[in-house]
């Protein structure tokens, strides 16, 4: 294996490696043996196929994983021997790749950046105080009310009123031509202001099932659906069938259903969950406080294809926000990216705050075993319902269980930042003096 390295910045390199002909051909005919051995031709016994027809047939296949494995095997090893990390996983481009001459790929990555994180063990944050009222209890158990509740038919009515579930079709027209991309068959919808885009529970309010109602709307150039956005069309709507949504009684019998005693112990739970929940959101609130307030003491110099990475995912998250608000895919990414600029913002927070988290595990030599990833994919696992399998068979991949483990890693970080920091102020307080001077914080 030939290694050649270029410092294209402070921290980028490009590492140019040539994988030599007699390591090829090992390879290559480790391959061949491997499928042979499994392979069965019409005509041959199993493992007694003659590597040329074997050429013939399997001959793209295998140059492919040949060529694969190699890239994996030698820039791991020409990392490993050159004592460099990169901060992602290289970029690889291929330069020749025909087999019986040599195999030469170069590798562009990013070093993660040497960094020692400064004046953190000293902070200190207030202990959030939680209050959940009354009233909120009332919500939540309201919530899980309407989350029991059942759609029925309704009887003796047949116009359609605020917060019914209908089964409609409708369609938008310009000029008596329907719009693409507007026409919904038989869908089952909620008929709210909360629920229906483009002011649809107007449209549909009032109207008699079986009967269409025709009703017109305008919307800004600016609109988020370009089908419809500047144009002035009439939506056709036909109601087919009306629903209204039952919910039980809040009684004893509710509360056994939940597996309770009585209502007392129903709502002590609900206190219970929306303390709880309460005290996450201010904890991360808090954490990321302590966070922004680190990343502000320890400046550091971000690697490009870790900002680059991280725009990704921020745009493909916004992207999928605005296709959850009812955008096309294509619509969807194309918004997204008209925030470039906040993108860039946000990627950049986000790479900065990685790296810092990092360091500052490596500097508490904080770990996360298998057993804990283990247990926490069987959690994730247990409570993925109907994509069980998709979620287990997700993280037979060892590089899905990788990037899990440095989450974790990440998570066991910012706690015991954050359970330091409350503990600090807590001491803090108990030695302030009596006269209710009270001291400054870090």
């Amino acid at each position: 294996m030939n290694v050649n390295i270029e410092n294209t910045s402070a921290l980028r390199r490009k590492m140019t490696i040539e994988v030599e002909p007699d390591e090829i051909n090992r390879e290559l005919n480790r391959a061949y043996n491997e499928l042979k051995r499994s392979v069965v031709l019409k005509g041959f016994r199993p493992g007694h196929a003659p590597r040329p027809l074997l050429e013939r047939f399997f001959g793209d296949q295998v140059r492919g994983d040949v060529i694969q494995k190699l890239v994996k095997d030698y820039t791991g090893k020409a990392l490993e021997e050159n004592s460099l990390t990169p901060v992602i996983p290289p970029e690889i481009v291929t330069e020749e790749t025909d087999l019986k001459k040599a195999l030469k790929f170069s590798a562009v990555f990013d070093l993660k950046p040497e960094l020692e994180v400064k004046d953190y063990q000293e902070l200190k944050v207030q202990t959030p105080q939680i209050e959940v009222t009354e009233e909120e209890v009332d919500a939540e158990l309201k919530r899980m009310r309407e989350r029991r509740g059942v759609l029925k038919k309704v009887e003796g009515r047949t116009t359609v009123e605020e917060n019914d579930f209908v089964v409609a079709a409708f369609e938008a027209f310009e000029d008596g031509k329907g719009i693409e991309g507007t026409k919904v068959d038989d869908r089952l919808l909620k008929v709210s202001k909360e629920t229906l885009a483009h002011g649809l529970d107007e449209v549909i309010l009032g109207a008699e099932a079986g009967v269409e109602v025709r009703r017109p709307r305008s919307y800004p150039a600016d609109y988020v659906e370009k089908e419809v956005a500047g144009k002035n069309v009439e939506w056709r709507a036909t109601v087919k069938e009306i629903y209204a949504h039952v919910i039980p009684e809040l009684d004893a019998e509710f509360a056994k259903d939940e597996g309770f005693d009585d209502l007392d112990a129903l709502r002590a739970k609900a206190r219970e969950v929306l303390e709880g929940r309460a005290r996450n959101e201010a904890n991360g609130r808090a954490r990321q406080g302590l966070l922004d307030l680190i990343i502000e003491r320890n400046p550091v110099e971000l690697p490009e294809s870790l900002v680059a990475r991280e725009t990704r995912n921020v745009e493909h998250e916004l992207a999928s926000n605005f296709e959850a608000a009812g955008m096309s895919h294509e619509d969807a990414h194309a918004r997204a990216r008209e925030n470039a600029d906040d993108i860039k913002t946000r990627a950049e927070k986000r790479s900065r705050s990685a790296l810092i988290v990092d360091a500052i595990a490596d500097q508490e030599n904080i770990e996360v075993t298998d057993d804990e990833v283990a247990e926490r994919i069987g959690q994730m696992v247990t409570y993925a319902g109907r994509a069980r399998d998709q979620m287990a068979e997700h993280y037979r991949s060892e590089e899905n269980r990788a990037a899990l483990k440095q989450v974790m890693r990440r998570e066991k970080t910012l706690d015991l930042l954050l359970t330091r920091a409350q503990s600090e102020n807590a001491n803090a307080a108990a030695d302030a003096p009596s006269s209710g001077e009270t001291p400054a914080s870090s």
